[in-house]
């Protein structure tokens, strides 16, 4: 490969990137300018931190840094990527540190440090970020609906909905955009709204379709779901993995076999095949009183995870087979065995009036939470064991504050 400029080298590296061929990107950086790295254009060293980043290399991200640390304080370019750097390699601290000590700031480095919160689950302090920005574009508007999306309060709600008025026009012409709106006003539970918004737009895209199909069945509104389903394939999209998530998820809250097995048919073998997909039929042959095609659809999992366990465990419980649930519980090995899988069985024996084999379980459980305590004293309540009853509850009170569920 010939390199004719620092422009050309760039543009090479950055096809590479683009193929996600990240690898040979550092290859050719290395080639030509691993030596001198002070002379590179601040495109080369932005595309060299991009593919280290990809790779996982933090090493030579690092000393990438290190070396031109001297001469980088007013670059907002290299400083962005160092940051996105940071932000990919689990490195907030630093991320934040490189923020703080520049003077100058550009709106790419308040995005990438508000993704580095949004990443690590800090959605007040990109609200935070969001109030010093006085011209937000629009990647920084996308970030503030997907930090009030993870808050999910109804101060988030209102930000989401003053934001939206207050942006530009042209702004409504970006899919991704308003997909992050729709979604922030489905979480913030104002499905409403987002119907509305929905209604409105001459094109939608899947990813559209999806977060209002989500925010359906987080309604428990399945009927709407199966309707948009429809729409979708009629408009000429495509369905994706998310989008039979979804459709899976409104047949178990509809649970009508003759639905579901009509609908199902329609989801591709390749799809058919993951994990997660996997425990969403478990879920929903379960709640349509299909146990038999729940097993088939389990055992053809190589390595169920804890989800896939509890998921059957609870498929047994639905529909009166404590026995069955107890027995698939104790093939799990300890490792897998979580609050979720506890809670699945417990619910299965209450369930079948398994009330001994319930005590038996519940006394092995190491680590009791408040979920696990809830169930054993339902599970207790429907035996008529009320003594038994109160004196879990002590139980629980003598180091925990009183939780209503449990009266």
């Amino acid at each position: 490969m010939i390199i004719n400029s620092d422009f050309d080298l760039a543009n090479k590296m950055k096809l590479f990137n683009d193929n996600n061929q990240y690898q040979k990107s550092l290859e050719l950086f290395d080639k030509y300018k691993k030596n001198n790295l002070e002379l590179c254009s601040n495109f080369i060293i932005t595309q060299a931190l991009k593919a280290c980043a990809q790779l996982g290399d933090i090493r030579r991200g690092t000393t990438i840094h290190n070396r031109i640390e001297s001469h980088i304080k007013d670059d907002t370019y290299i400083l962005s990527a160092l940051i996105s750097f940071y932000i990919k390699s689990d490195d907030l601290k630093n991320a934040e540190l490189l923020f703080v000590a520049s003077k100058k700031k550009s709106l790419s480095m308040y995005g990438a440090l508000m993704k580095g919160y949004i990443k690590n689950n800090q959605p007040n302090k990109t609200l935070d970020l969001f109030n010093k920005i006085d011209s937000p574009d629009q990647v920084i508007i996308i970030l503030l609906f997907n930090a009030c999306a993870l808050l999910g309060t109804n101060e988030a709600l209102n930000l989401v909905k003053r934001a939206s008025k207050e942006i530009p026009k042209s702004f409504y012409s970006n899919p991704r955009l308003l997909t992050s709106l729709l979604d922030a006003l489905i979480k913030c539970g104002d499905i409403k709204h987002a119907e509305l918004l929905f209604g409105r737009l001459r094109t939608r895209t899947l990813s559209m379709y999806n977060a209002i199909m989500n925010g359906f069945n987080k309604e428990k509104n399945p009927s709407k779901t199966l309707d948009l389903f429809h729409q979708m394939k009629i408009s000429g999209l495509e369905p994706n993995f998310i989008t039979y998530t979804c459709l899976i998820k409104a047949l178990s809250l509809i649970g009508d076999y003759s639905v579901a097995q009509s609908l199902i048919g329609q989801i591709p073998d390749s799809v058919l095949v993951d994990n997660q997909i996997h425990n969403a039929l478990i879920d929903m042959w379960g709640k349509t009183g299909c146990v038999n095609r729940a097993k088939e659809i389990f055992k053809k999992i190589h390595q169920p995870d804890q989800i896939g366990y509890a998921t059957m465990i609870n498929c047994y419980g639905l529909n009166g087979m404590g026995t069955q649930a107890i027995e698939l519980y104790r093939q799990i090995s300890l490792e897998l065995t979580n609050e979720s899988v506890n809670v699945s069985v417990l619910n299965a024996c209450s369930h079948s009036g398994l009330v001994d084999q319930a005590r038996c379980i519940f006394r092995n459980i190491h680590m009791k939470s408040e979920r696990i305590y809830t169930t054993m004293i339902d599970c207790l309540a429907r035996a008529s064991c009320f003594d038994e009853v109160q004196q879990l509850i002590d139980e629980y009170e003598r180091s925990h504050s009183p939780v209503a569920p449990m009266y």
